[in-house]
C-alpha cells in the first residue's frame, strides 16, 4: 500500500497523464450499470493536466446525479495527485477489454 501523505512530483503527475492516455483505447467504454468509463478517465486525465481542485470538479461537473460518476473518478485523481488516496496507479484501476 501506498503512503498516503505525499503529494505527487510534476514527473509523476506527467507519467500518469501518459500511462492513462496509453490504456484509454483498451478501457472497456461502459460498465454493465451504463456508466461511461471513458467519460470518466478522460476527466481524470483533464483534473491532471489541467491541476484541478475539488472545487473545480464540482464547477466542471455540476449534475449531482447525471455526473456522480465522472466526479467520482476526478476526484480520486485529485486524491492520487495530492497523496491522499490508496490508489497507486489510476490507469490500473480500469477494466480492460478482453483481447
Amino acid at each position: 500500500m501506498q503512503e498516503v501523505t505525499k503529494p505527487k512530483t510534476q514527473a509523476e503527475i506527467d507519467a500518469q497523464i501518459k500511462a492513462l492516455k496509453v490504456v484509454r483505447p483498451k478501457v472497456k467504454p461502459y460498465s454493465a450499470f451504463g456508466d461511461d468509463h471513458l467519460r470518466n478517465l478522460d476527466a481524470q486525465i483533464k483534473v491532471l493536466e489541467d491541476d484541478m481542485d475539488s472545487d473545480d470538479v464540482w464547477d466542471e461537473w455540476p449534475d449531482e446525479e447525471g455526473d456522480v460518476g465522472t466526479r467520482m473518478s476526478a476526484e480520486d485523481a485529485v486524491s492520487w495527485r495530492d497523496g491522499e488516496s490508496d490508489i497507486e496507479d489510476l490507469a490500473e484501476d480500469w477494466p480492460l477489454i478482453k483481447d
